[in-house]
């Protein structure tokens, strides 16, 4: 059930109690455990946080972990599938759910005793009536209808037609997988209708909402929903967090900016040639693009041997003005979704941060492959400390690598593309990495693999001569080890609403081909399975999408 009292259905029950934190290991998260860590040390609450990375994991989790604690707090996991028959909880365990992944598990929603669910039903989500899913009724009596009395056959009758609604009714549900309100803000709102709020909690909500956006996670209309909500927090919170000190002032202001990839840590042409928007735009794969990238800092006044040095070692004049000079020529290049208002925090006179730098900087930290000998769980910790106020190192540190990811991924691109490694299999796109040094060791985690598969599917969709490749979808996989791979599926470059069929075609082509999937995580158009089966899953995956 959704929790409407947040008093009595959470705050009061977990209060001085042991909490088992069960978290999903992306960015969101992150930040979702951040803001709950700060009001655990607010009530003196203990808690032990671990991290999981599918639905496998998170049962074997459990299994180990699950005599420390009565009170179980999922974060990005766990919504999409019936909690209780996963987990297989005792009856005076509570379960309280805080999931972005969509649709919510209709069993979770109806749960009366062990399953809360934290935040609203989404407007689109539209969940079915109590009454057309689920339904109370006698045994049904054996025997063939000639045997039956008429009252017998009509509610046989009767009983299969409502079977019948409820699966087209379901399967309508189920069909596709989206996102929701990024968990990080609906703990940040909890937190604020407790009166536990702070100036960091609502950063790190807005690292977030930041993350949804920059990874096609959520449409654009949603972000800007937002936005008026989290500048009224902002405005409430901004007297409170301005330090006497100059030098240590900490001040996040809302703004106009550029989505210019980590521009501020970075040289201004090697941001522009590594955003998706403007690379592609510009095509600067090709030598006309190159050109034509010269031609754009020539219109925007900007000296080439300027955009060649870092942001911060550029002219104070420029820099000052320079988001203005590239939004006079934006319109001219086509490129009107550069501009976006974001947030930006500043502290001190030296560290200054999009919030999307947050993002990529943790997006590094998450998926770092040069630390061979740290844990998924060390990587989750060590981003998750980066969140905090004076580890800017750790975070300067992120971005660096954030800077090497995505000069692979740009080189990945062009590799794929000259090699003409995209291929149509009818219904779908599809492409195959299987490095295994360390380029492809860089894609061989989910959200790495999605983020090359958007920039080969916009740019594949932008060379591509034939319409109908815009509204194909693409699958892309990559090597994990040797003998495993993962699946990834993502809708096609032209859908404005980023909802993913991919899930359920997955299951479906799993069963057909007798095949378990080594993982199943939390994002249903993402799978692990052995490479041996990839192509016959391949094939049963046209077979279903034909």
């Amino acid at each position: 059930m959704f929790v409407e009292d947040i008093n009595e259905e959470f705050y009061n029950l977990i209060h001085g109690k042991h909490i088992l934190l069960l978290v999903n290991n992306d960015i969101d998260a992150i930040c979702a455990s951040k803001i709950f860590q700060n009001l655990f040390k607010c009530i003196s609450t203990l808690y032990t946080l671990v991290t999981v990375e599918g639905l496998q994991e998170l049962q074997e989790i459990y299994a180990n972990y699950s005599e420390q604690s009565k009170f179980i707090l999922l974060i990005n996991c766990g919504g999409t599938v019936d909690i209780v028959e996963t987990l297989q909880p005792d009856e005076d365990v509570i379960v309280f759910i805080v999931d972005s992944h969509k649709p919510t598990d209709v069993c979770n929603v109806y749960s009366r005793s062990q399953v809360r669910i934290i935040g609203k039903a989404e407007e689109n989500e539209h969940i079915p009536d109590f009454e057309d899913i689920f339904l109370d009724s006698d045994a049904e009596s054996e025997g063939s209808e000639d045997e039956l009395g008429e009252e017998e056959i009509k509610k046989r009758r009767e009983k299969k037609e409502w079977v019948d609604k409820r699966n087209r009714i379901m399967f309508e549900y189920t069909q596709f997988s989206f996102y929701g309100r990024a968990s990080s803000l609906i703990v940040y709102e909890l937190l604020w209708r407790l009166g536990k709020e702070n100036i960091d909690c609502l950063w790190w909500a807005i690292i977030g909402l930041t993350f949804q956006l920059h990874f096609g996670l959520i449409e654009e209309s949603k972000y800007a929903s937002e936005l008026p909500v989290l500048q009224l927090h902002l405005a409430r919170l901004a007297p409170a967090m301005v330090d006497r000190q100059k030098s240590d002032m900490f001040k996040i202001t809302t703004q106009k900016d550029l989505k210019l990839l980590l521009y501020r840590h970075w040289t201004v042409q090697a941001s522009i040639r590594y955003s998706m928007i403007t690379a592609i735009k510009l095509r600067l794969w090709t030598a006309q693009g190159e050109k034509r990238l010269h031609q754009l800092l020539a219109e925007v006044g900007l000296p080439l041997n300027e955009s060649l040095q870092n942001y911060t070692s550029m002219d104070f004049n420029l820099r000052n003005e320079f988001y203005s000079m590239v939004e006079g020529v934006t319109s001219k290049y086509g490129l009107e979704n550069l501009i976006y208002t974001c947030f930006v925090l500043s502290h001190g006179f030296r560290n200054c941060y999009q919030s999307a730098d947050y993002v990529y900087g943790l997006l590094a930290i998450l998926d770092n492959c040069e630390l061979n000998d740290s844990s998924a769980g060390d990587r989750f910790l060590h981003a998750m400390d980066s969140l905090s106020r004076n580890k800017y190192q750790n975070l300067n540190n992120g971005i660096e690598k954030a800077k090497k990811l995505l000069a692979s991924i740009y080189k990945e691109v062009q590799t794929i593309l000259d090699l003409n490694q995209v291929i149509s299999a009818g219904p779908f796109l599809y492409f195959v990495l299987n490095e295994n040094g360390a380029e492809g060791k860089m894609f061989s985690t989910p959200i790495t693999l999605l983020t090359l598969a958007r920039y080969v599917l916009n740019f594949y969709a932008s060379v591509s001569r034939s319409k109908k490749t815009g509204l194909l979808p693409l699958i892309a996989s990559a090597s994990c080890t040797d003998d495993k791979c993962i699946v990834l599926g993502i809708p096609p470059a032209s859908e404005l609403f980023p909802r993913n069929f991919f899930g359920k075609a997955f299951e479906r082509a799993s069963e057909i081909v007798g095949i378990e999937p080594l993982l199943n995580y939390f994002d249903t158009s993402v799978i692990k399975i052995k490479q041996s089966d990839r192509p016959k899953f391949f094939d049963a995956l046209v077979t279903i999408l034909s």
